[in-house]
């Protein structure tokens, strides 16, 4: 008996371990091909529909879909300075990869407190966004300092995250049906 269930155990591993590493992989593959991205979500004219211009490339939206299991992949890649095809409208220069990794984790997570976790201050009376742009791209150390907040932001409420389903977005404005259904977010 002893015997049999030691080689259920060895199949179910043997099983399960090559698809995960599969799965990984791919994440992974899909999160380096974010440099091929030429239009992030920003006003979508019109109901949304994922690869419609100014709705958001199909390959972003793809990964969202992944929800949880994309979490850890793409906090891994918040510092890479990859530059996409993406232009970032009204503040120039273009999307990287940690930025887009960045886009990702809010459409599957809302309400990461961007703000809290850099040290500038959201510039309200002057360009707004532009102090998150500004501080990310004066260098990689300030991104692995971000990559960092996120984690432990990350780590701090993981275990207080619930999925609400609902169609809002969280990085652009967009109306219509969201690819994910809902979100995750903090229970309050």
């Amino acid at each position: 008996m002893q015997k049999n269930l030691s080689l259920k155990k060895f199949t179910l591993i043997f099983t399960i371990v090559p698809f995960l590493i599969f799965a990984q992989g791919d994440i992974d593959s899909q999160i380096e091909n974010f440099k091929e991205i030429e239009d992030m979500g920003y006003i979508c004219e019109g109901k949304f529909a994922v690869g419609k211009f100014g709705c958001g490339d199909t390959l972003f939206w793809n990964v969202v879909q992944m929800k949880e299991q994309a979490i850890e992949p793409l906090i891994e890649r918040l510092a890479d300075t990859t530059k996409s095809k993406a232009f970032v409208p009204n503040f120039g220069g273009h999307w990287t990869i940690g930025d887009i990794s960045y886009a990702t984790l809010q459409e599957i997570i809302h309400g990461i407190p961007t703000f809290d976790l850099l040290p500038v201050e959201f510039d309200a009376s002057g360009c707004g966004y532009c102090s998150y742009w500004q501080y990310l791209r004066q260098g990689r150390e300030n991104r692995l300092k971000f990559q960092k907040a996120v984690q432990d932001w990350l780590r701090r409420y993981r275990e207080n995250l619930i999925w609400v389903s609902d169609y809002n977005f969280s990085s652009c404005d967009c109306r219509g049906q969201h690819p994910n259904g809902g979100h995750f977010e903090v229970k309050k």
